[in-house]
């Protein structure tokens, strides 16, 4: 079962016959794994696809190790100094698979505000966050995680082949940061910027949340400006 779970870290999405003939397994035996595992709860089945996602009781685990992280607790202070800065709410999210799980989240104190993100999980291609992760990959890795090359389209603005995706990648490594334009929530824009360790690729990621009324003309750009150094302090203090 453990084997089984793992595979979520390469499938956002998994099915009977792919697990049965990733794991050499019969499909009853598969069937009756990913059973066990729904009934308490670490996975559950999509109705129209009746695939099987990630269910609640996996991300409580996952979030109950990474509150143990000292990235989370190092970032805290990151979070409110960029709230305060941009007077929105910020958050930090890591990859999983072609996930963005959402670890922390500070809100803005304005009364319209884009809320907390704890323990979300939003496809990572749909996300400012995981697009920033997701420029850092190797192209073997991006591809291997659509293998399809169709993505989902969470509203009408989000990308939904890897071409689109690919390309919106390109412009993230030139500029150095992502922006989510009502492509996960239809009413939110996001700009994400990635904290990059001293050696490896990057592993977090943290994006400024504004309600798309707010968002306009040269926001992005001007909010990962300020964002930049304060995300740079974390950076050397992590190392």
């Amino acid at each position: 079962m453990l084997r089984l779970l793992s595979l979520f870290q390469k499938h956002e999405i998994l099915r009977v016959n792919q697990v049965a003939r990733e794991m050499e397994l019969s499909r009853s035996t598969v069937h009756r794994m990913l059973a066990t595992l729904a009934h308490h709860g670490y996975v559950e089945q999509d109705e129209l696809s009746r695939g099987y996602r990630p269910g609640p009781a996996l991300v409580d685990l996952g979030l109950a190790v990474f509150r143990s992280i000292d990235i989370r607790s190092a970032a805290q202070i990151t979070l409110m100094r960029l709230r305060d800065l941009t007077n929105e709410s910020v958050h930090l999210a890591v990859l999983r698979g072609s996930q963005a799980l959402f670890l922390d989240s500070v809100e803005s104190r304005q009364m319209l505000r884009t809320g907390s993100r704890i323990g979300w999980t939003l496809p990572a291609h749909a996300t400012a966050s995981g697009k920033v992760l997701l420029a850092a990959l190797p192209e073997d890795e991006l591809a291997g995680l659509y293998p399809a090359g169709r993505l989902e389209a969470v509203t009408a603005h989000t990308v939904t082949t890897l071409e689109e995706l690919r390309a919106q990648l390109a412009e993230v490594r030139k500029v150095g940061y992502a922006v989510n334009n009502a492509e996960s929530e239809v009413d939110v824009s996001a700009v994400a910027l990635a904290v990059r360790p001293r050696t490896g690729s990057p592993r977090v990621a943290i994006a400024i949340t504004a309600p798309l009324s707010r968002a306009g003309g040269s926001w992005a750009a001007r909010t990962a400006e300020v964002a930049r150094p304060v995300i740079d302090d974390l950076e050397k203090q992590i190392g």
